[in-house]
């Protein structure tokens, strides 16, 4: 009982779980070409999580994570309100592989997209590839990527929407989601995520990524001036990024920056009437 998932290139392999067994957005991602896995996993259902060796060091906890190092190596429990509830633990036992132990009694909220993605720990398997998540709808406009982004609730799905209805060759790859990747070029990358929040919205597309947009709502329509340092704690507060871990928060830190030396940052200010895509498809308009 396996599964092979293929997530913007990268080759991941799961052992001990079946594809019925896993959200349908990640079945979306199943890989039917064999292929050497970059990432091997292997579940093991238990009715109780093992507690960490003592060669774990705790490095971080709230109350939904505790985190511990060892070398190189990382170890999580999650959980979902308090450690008194935690459901799985996932273990590093090399550069490439890891064991996940996961409760029996909740095997079948495996289904759950935030839940089943939070035990395989991508952020930090895609982060050490130049690859990393972004809060955002992700619009495939005549075959580039436009993403909009922004805390929840200020209007990034609806936006997408009005693009959708009011300018021509468009459509939503994912409404909450999506996987930025650095190419061997120095180029950059809109890739497909098997999360789309209440969206609904999930497709395995990989397109050129032509601009981030941060959306503001305002009375009128029009680009906001702002400066490379507003945009970059823009981009800082939502990209996914493991603070816990020194180095690889420096490492994105600089990933970011020479996301903005490459690809267009701005933010827009809109009323979400049916004209509101028109100015900002002006400006991104070569």
């Amino acid at each position: 009982m396996s599964v092979t998932l293929c997530i913007s290139g990268i080759v991941l392999h799961l052992e001990g779980v079946s594809s019925e067994e896993i959200p349908v957005n990640s079945q979306l991602f199943a890989s039917v070409k064999p292929a050497d896995a970059d990432y091997a996993y292997t579940f093991r259902f238990v009715d109780e999580l093992p507690s960490p060796a003592t060669s774990w060091q705790s490095v971080y906890q709230r109350h939904n994570i505790q985190v511990w190092r060892s070398g190189e190596q990382e170890r999580r429990q999650l959980s979902v309100n308090s450690p008194a509830d935690a459901y799985c633990v996932y273990e590093e036992t090399s550069s490439h592989e890891a064991d996940i132990w996961f409760i029996e009694a909740l095997r079948s909220e495996l289904t759950i997209d935030t839940m089943f993605i939070s035990c395989l720990s991508l952020e930090r398997r895609m982060a050490s590839r130049g690859a990393y998540i972004l809060h955002c709808a992700y619009l495939n406009h005549q075959g580039h990527a436009i993403l909009f982004s922004g805390p929840s609730g200020i209007g990034k799905s609806t936006h997408a929407e009005l693009w959708t209805r009011h300018v021509e060759d468009c459509s939503v790859v994912n409404g909450d989601r999506c996987l930025i990747r650095q190419e061997p070029d120095g180029s950059f990358t809109a890739n497909g995520w098997p999360v789309c929040g209440s969206s609904g919205i999930c497709h395995d597309v990989s397109l050129p990524l032509k601009a981030i947009v941060f959306i503001e709502q305002t009375p009128g329509n029009q680009i906001i001036p702002e400066g490379m340092m507003q945009h970059f704690r823009r981009l800082y507060t939502q990209i996914t990024i493991n603070h816990w871990d020194t180095l690889a928060t420096t490492a994105g830190m600089d990933w970011i920056q020479s996301l903005m030396q490459k690809v267009t940052v701005c933010t827009y200010g809109c009323n979400m009437a049916p004209d509101a895509p028109m100015e900002l498809k002006q400006y991104l308009t070569p």
